[in-house]
């Protein structure tokens, strides 16, 4: 082990040599600022770099450390049941919170080389300094309904932090090593961890992946008070932009499948539209089943406006200004998974992309389905 592992763990979990660091413009600075707080004068750059590059190789105990309310965790691996921490940079307002955690890493130049990791079995140790937190809402969608473009204005809001589609999350969920009671306490303690970095915005809105609505029964046994809306949209459109590009439980994901064999790649003679309909068949009935629950409502993507968004604030109980609300308006002009792209509707070029037999196809097989989610406790709103 480093000589230097006690001067990591302190430097890690101490938020003034954090400050410090971040104070630190460039690469050199930085590396200066390390070797004064750990009193190494004597070290060249390229020593320390590569005792840092050690030191981030090691999986630690969290009784070494602290992290809550400093780090962020974005990653897990199951294969070494270990979860990765990064430093944060202002709340996600990203399409999707990968993309936030991108630009963290990018960005912020403690990220670049300092990379600590710490084992799953101690995930409890850190969920102890931090509160716990009930979560605002959750969106559970079908996919290409208008979740992203959702979640990025609820984003605006002030007091509100949104993680979309978070990758530690998902990959807790599918680690099929865990027992459920485990998937759902460690849910529990990195929402908690999560949430804990953002202390100005107590508002946790989570929007969850499409293939995510399997795992309902476990997501809502921690939290079966919180609001909930599910989006959907005509199955038409939903799978003309899976054509155009394909989601990843839409593409026959071997990982996904092994967890849920209803997303099972085709089968012999089945073609690839055959297979979308047969997924999107099984997620709009797992929506149909739940969506009559208490404290659940609908959202339909051809609905979707400023009035909706209003909507869907009042029902999460979301602290909103008019000025907020403008910027939730500019929001709504843009290409929600693209912002530096104008929005252009496109749903009547999507109803046209199938042809005729396909099309009815399509329509014989879901829109019943479809019909029956949408016709349910519709959100409206109230001042």
């Amino acid at each position: 082990m480093s000589d230097f592992f006690s001067a990591y763990c302190e430097l890690i979990s101490s938020p003034a040599q954090l400050a410090r660091c971040q104070e630190a413009t460039s690469v050199s600075e930085l590396l200066a600022i390390i070797k004064n707080l750990w009193q190494q004068a004597e070290l060249s750059d390229d020593q320390l770099l590569a005792e840092l590059a050690q030191l981030n190789q090691l999986v630690l105990d969290g009784d070494k450390i602290q992290l809550a309310g400093n780090w962020l965790p974005y990653r897990y691996h199951a294969k070494n049941r270990c979860i990765h921490w990064c430093l944060p940079a202002g709340h996600a307002t990203e399409p999707f919170q990968d993309e936030t955690i991108s630009r963290y890493r990018q960005t912020v130049l403690v990220n670049q080389f300092i990379t600590p990791k710490t084992a799953l079995s101690s995930l409890d140790i850190q969920a102890q300094a931090v509160q716990f937190i009930t979560p605002a809402g959750f969106i559970f969608h079908l996919s290409r309904c208008g979740s992203t473009l959702i979640s990025g204005c609820l984003s605006e809001l002030d007091t509100t932090c949104v993680f979309s589609e978070s990758p530690v999350l998902t990959e807790i969920l599918l680690d099929q090593t865990l027992e459920e009671a485990a998937q759902q306490q460690h849910l529990q303690q990195l929402i908690n961890l999560q949430a804990s970095v953002f202390p100005t915005r107590p508002d946790v809105v989570i929007k969850w992946n499409a293939w995510d609505i399997f795992r309902w029964d476990l997501i809502r046994a921690i939290y079966p008070q919180v609001p909930v809306i599910f989006l959907a949209r005509n199955p038409v459109e939903i799978l003309a932009s899976h054509q155009r590009s394909a989601g990843r439980h839409m593409s026959g994901d071997s990982v996904l499948a092994a967890h849920y064999p209803e997303l099972a790649p085709p089968v012999k003679d089945e073609n690839i539209l055959d297979f979308r309909v047969r997924v999107l068949a099984v997620l709009l009935t797992m929506m149909e089943k739940h969506c009559h629950e208490v404290s659940v409502k609908i959202v339909d993507y051809v609905q979707v406006d400023l009035n909706k968004i209003y909507a869907i604030c009042n029902y999460f109980a979301l602290t909103k200004s008019s000025g907020r609300m403008l910027l939730v308006a500019q929001r709504m002009q843009v290409n929600a998974k693209s912002l530096g792209q104008s929005f252009c509707g496109d749903s009547e070029q999507k109803r046209e992309h199938f042809s005729a037999p396909d099309k009815t196809l399509i329509e014989s097989r879901l829109l019943p389905l479809y019909e029956q989610v949408v016709s349910s406790a519709l959100i409206e709103r109230k001042e």
